[in-house]
């Protein structure tokens, strides 16, 4: 037979083929079922930030509803359990799907801010993801941020993360950059791995 195994991000594989980040991921079986059917690895399902950053704004609006009626009217703010703000219910999912498997889980980042985003990716490593997939995406609306500041936006966050972990990155670019060869050797140049 035929010897497949290779390497991605420094990972060992059975084989080339690593199912990408989508819906399929979500679902524990689904991830079992793709080990089974020969992926090599799995990326998980993308957190995305503006819906981390959606939601917590949606929550203030409900908790602010109604603020100013009357104060036995407590039905005007929600029920808390239903709120999943956050990252929890991907980190818990990233970590039963990492238990469930015996190949790599890479987890998936779609955004573009610092702060709580370089959060995330620590604790995407904490839950057990042995990689770490950014999906970095922004799209300008400053008429005064030029290509080359925006692209300094993405060095300086991938430049962050990799100083706060230290599992393998991988980046998932666009087609939108004027030279892709440059950004590509930058990126390198400050931790990212494939």
């Amino acid at each position: 037979m035929v010897d497949l195994t290779t390497t991605y991000l420094g990972l060992q594989l059975k084989n080339p083929l690593v199912a990408s980040a989508s819906p399929l991921s979500k679902k524990l079986v689904n991830v079992r079922r793709l080990e089974d059917s020969g992926a090599a690895a799995v990326v998980m399902y993308s957190l995305f930030e503006e819906q981390i950053n959606h939601e917590s704004r949606e929550l203030d609006h409900f908790l602010e509803r109604g603020t100013h009626s009357y104060a036995e009217a407590l039905s005007y703010f929600p029920d808390l359990d239903y709120y999943n703000l956050g990252p929890e219910p991907y980190l818990e999912h990233l970590y039963r799907a990492k238990q469930a498997v015996g190949i790599p889980v890479i987890g998936s980042l779609n955004g573009i801010s610092t702060g709580g985003w370089i959060e995330y990716a620590h604790r995407i490593e904490q839950a057990g993801a042995d990689a770490l997939e950014l999906n970095i995406y922004y799209l300008p609306t400053d008429p005064y941020l030029s290509g080359a500041e925006l692209e300094e936006e993405y060095v300086n966050l991938v430049r962050d993360i990799r100083n706060k972990v230290r599992i393998p990155i991988a980046l998932k670019l666009g087609p939108f950059f004027t030279s892709l060869p440059n950004i590509a050797r930058r990126f390198v140049g400050v931790g990212a791995n494939g």
